[in-house]
């Protein structure tokens, strides 16, 4: 019989499924918005054109102001463009960055919105939102940061790059990973987190192997939203890898999956059950060294350096990493943050997890 625990249902509503994007007209109607602002990247305005064009009399037009670490810059330019189109409600279409920004956007102006998700990143489930990059970004927890619907429709992802696809999918395997040990983990979030790791080491290569596979987005996605949702609070993995590239600019997803083999590692003798887990859902007795070698059957950078960490600055990323505080299963000095961006900086396999 499980412990007592607590888990608390998200208050989002989830659409799933091939072609569910068509019903975002719908869907808007039900969330009782009336006039709706389409927020993408520059790179998804094609995509975004279609859904103002579905919205019909509803659409208050486009604005492609979405940009990774949502500066202040962006965030300004979309309220002013809500403002100016008299939008009662926005829709965010893409990956992190654009969920990044409506999430702060939403807190801020008090105004729901919906999520197209186009990638693997799990960033439109998590009521943490933050404006700026480095240790004084702003930030909280609130959930009005969460959409009122979010829709996944695998075929949307066939747009993307295979590499792109593999990076975010690795980034949400972060999420899940680290989900079996956070220090607000449950039953419930652990079973579901084993399941999210399990459908993305199997859906993740098949992509990779076929750019088309509709069935293969269809696993990623779900474990992605899997990941995404039901999920526990950060550790060391996670700190490491946001401070990591905020203060390198590097690639969010990339970073993650590069820095995850080697937290595991390092955190593996503290988390014993979370490892049994992992060696039976990847099918390996070492799961650090099996994501390692996911990130090179998936042809992704395998080092910091590769990404552009510059070597003569890894003591300075290790000591922006020790002003974070939080929980990890496993204490931990600046030594060792040196020793696990060492690694990672190098590319090295991680550690057995013996050592």
């Amino acid at each position: 019989m499980p412990d007592r625990f607590v888990y608390s249902t998200p208050k989002t509503r989830v659409v799933f499924g091939n072609g569910t994007v068509r019903e975002l007209p719908a869907e808007a109607q039900r969330a009782g918005m009336s006039r709706i602002l389409v927020l993408c990247s520059k790179g998804r305005t094609q995509l975004a054109e279609s859904i103002a064009a579905g919205l019909g009399a509803a659409s208050a037009g486009i604005c492609a102001e979405a940009v990774p670490n949502m500066p202040r810059e962006a965030f300004d330019a979309v309220k002013e463009q809500l403002a100016k189109r008299q939008a009662d409600g926005f829709v965010a279409v893409g990956g992190g960055s654009a969920f990044g920004l409506a999430k702060a956007v939403a807190v801020a102006a008090k105004m729901p919105f919906m999520a197209v998700v186009t990638t693997l990143s799990g960033s439109e489930m998590s009521s943490k939102w933050a404006l700026g990059r480095g240790l004084g970004r702003a930030g909280g927890n609130d959930d009005r940061a969460l959409p009122v619907v979010a829709i996944y429709d695998p075929e949307l992802t066939l747009e993307l790059p295979p590499r792109v696809i593999a990076a975010s999918g690795m980034n949400a395997m972060a999420h899940a990973v680290e989900s079996l040990y956070g220090e607000d983990t449950n039953p419930v979030v652990q079973t579901l987190s084993e399941d999210a790791i399990g459908r993305l080491f199997k859906s993740l290569p098949k992509i990779a192997a076929d750019p088309r596979s509709v069935d293969a987005y269809n696993e990623a996605l779900y474990g992605a939203w899997l990941a995404g949702t039901f999920r526990s609070a950060i550790c060391i993995h996670h700190v490491i890898a946001q401070q990591v590239r905020q203060l390198f600019d590097l690639d969010h997803a990339q970073t993650h999956a590069v820095v995850l083999p080697h937290a595991l590692a390092f955190n593996a003798p503290a988390i014993p059950q979370a490892i049994s887990r992992l060696k039976e859902v990847v099918g390996t007795d070492d799961p650090a060294r099996a994501l390692f070698d996911l990130n090179a059957k998936l042809g992704l950078p395998m080092s910091l350096a590769e990404l552009g960490m510059p070597a003569d600055r890894l003591s300075e990323a290790a000591d922006v990493v020790m002003q974070v505080k939080g929980y990890n299963p496993r204490a931990f000095s600046r030594d060792d943050v040196v020793s696990i961006l060492t690694k990672a900086l190098a590319g090295a396999r991680p550690d057995a997890l013996s050592q």
